[in-house]
């Protein structure tokens, strides 16, 4: 407990850490800000902005909050009307609130898609003839009309606030094993009373709760805000009705993640957001155990979290071609490499050179074997992170019929983890 404690102080205590922290939670906050002054809400005439707009939202939703009905609707638009005020330079109807564009949006024939592309709506459509109805009746879920815009900004709070821990993990764990052998101090502590292994088992250990620490600040501070600028109402409506990178898709009969409720949506992206964490944090530790130098640490774990994701981004219109390739391939080079520190030194010259090859190489072969029957690509931190890959699991498993495949990826992710913490205790005891 003394070396975990030592650890732990190390990594919290070092000035980079508390500087990138500070920044990272500057930035964070300042988006919450920005999310709220940005908001504006037309109603009867009056516009409002800021935490202003959102509480008349609020209040405007609550006198209709409940099971959505045709009477409901109507009652709505004969109230607030339609929205219908353009301005070249702003995106969406001047003069909407939360009800009015509700209703528009989904309800009506009126549409907003740019400027020049828009149509006022001049009728409403009964429910059951519209695509929410439609998913409704289908999941046997009762329509419910609720102010769920809280959700849309947890939801976004939360993708930024991961990629900001990213980079916090990557600054603060590099330095956990390759600072020691920066400064030439790795024998000073292989010959304390407490040993080897226990030494390694205390930078493990440390890293991996500051790793969790970090998560669970960033989730805390997101559901804090949400809690009290937004509120908690909505959690049971459409996951399709509350999130922009959502919406109520009819594949597999409406059984899909469009009409998951947006609690269990929300739930689902934290625990993906979580395994990408994990995964970072096991990165970050693994490179430190294999490199002289935190500068070199930082870079080699950047490269293994970004190149994959980046090379699918060059070659994603030609997926035959060698980029995409590479990149498909780059998933498990890393993990190959990582691999190479179980050979035992101790084998002959021959045999050991054999083996770091078949390390290298045997994960990639089977990676692309395998590549149409497993997304491996969802298992990147990055993805994990990005809005919209529930969705892209959801209709994998529902197109390809693999009942398995969020489980799979959360299980590679998991088992992946596992393998570079491994490597990291084998890499650093054997150097």
């Amino acid at each position: 407990m003394r070396l975990y404690k030592m650890e732990l102080y190390k990594i919290c205590s070092k000035k980079l850490f508390l500087f990138s922290a500070a920044a990272s939670l500057a930035i964070l906050l300042l988006y919450m800000y920005s999310a709220v002054i940005d908001r504006t809400t037309t109603i009867n005439g009056v516009k409002y902005s800021g935490f202003q707009a959102v509480k008349m939202d609020q209040q405007i939703t609550a006198e209709f909050s409940g099971e959505l009905t045709d009477e409901k609707l109507t009652r709505i638009v004969e109230k607030y009307g339609f929205p219908s005020g353009v301005e070249e330079r702003h995106y969406g109807f001047l003069d909407s609130n939360y009800l009015n564009d509700f209703v528009m949006e989904y309800f009506s024939d009126g549409y907003f898609r740019g400027y020049d592309d828009y149509q006022v709506a001049t009728r409403t459509y009964p429910i059951a003839e519209t695509v929410l109805g439609q998913a409704s009746a289908a999941t046997g879920k009762p329509l419910q009309l609720e102010y769920t815009y809280g959700w849309q900004v947890f939801y976004d709070v939360l993708g930024i606030g991961c990629i900001l821990g990213m980079a916090l993990m990557l600054l603060s764990l590099s330095p956990v094993y390759a600072d020691e052998s920066w400064q030439n101090t790795r024998h000073l502590l292989f010959t304390t009373k407490e040993g080897k292994h226990r030494d390694i088992a205390a930078k493990i250990a440390a890293g991996m709760t500051a790793a969790v620490s970090i998560f669970v600040v960033i989730v805390l501070v997101d559901f804090l805000f949400v809690a009290c600028i937004y509120g908690l109402r909505g959690g049971d409506c459409f996951s399709g009705q509350v999130l922009a990178e959502e919406f109520i898709s009819q594949y597999n009969e409406y059984h899909n993640s469009s009409t998951w409720t947006s609690m269990n949506y929300i739930l689902f992206c934290i625990v993906e957001c979580f395994l990408g964490f994990v995964e970072v944090a096991a990165v970050s530790l693994y490179f430190s155990s294999h490199c002289k130098s935190p500068f070199q640490a930082i870079i080699a774990s950047a490269m293994c979290l970004f190149v994959p994701v980046f090379l699918n981004q060059l070659g994603r219109d030609n997926l035959r071609g060698i980029v995409f390739q590479l990149s498909q391939l780059s998933i498990f080079l890393f993990p190959g490499i990582a691999l190479m520190s179980l050979v035992p030194d101790t084998l002959p010259p021959t045999i050991y050179r054999i083996g770091k090859v078949l390390c290298c190489v045997l994960p990639m072969l089977i990676g692309q074997y395998f590549r149409h029957q497993f997304p491996f690509y969802y298992s990147v931190p990055v993805m994990l992170f990005v809005n919209g890959a529930a969705k892209d699991l959801d209709f994998i498993q529902c197109q390809e019929g693999f009942s398995w495949v969020r489980q799979g990826v959360f299980s590679f992710a998991g088992a992946v983890s596992v393998l570079y913490l491994v490597c990291s205790w084998q890499k650093y005891k054997n150097s």
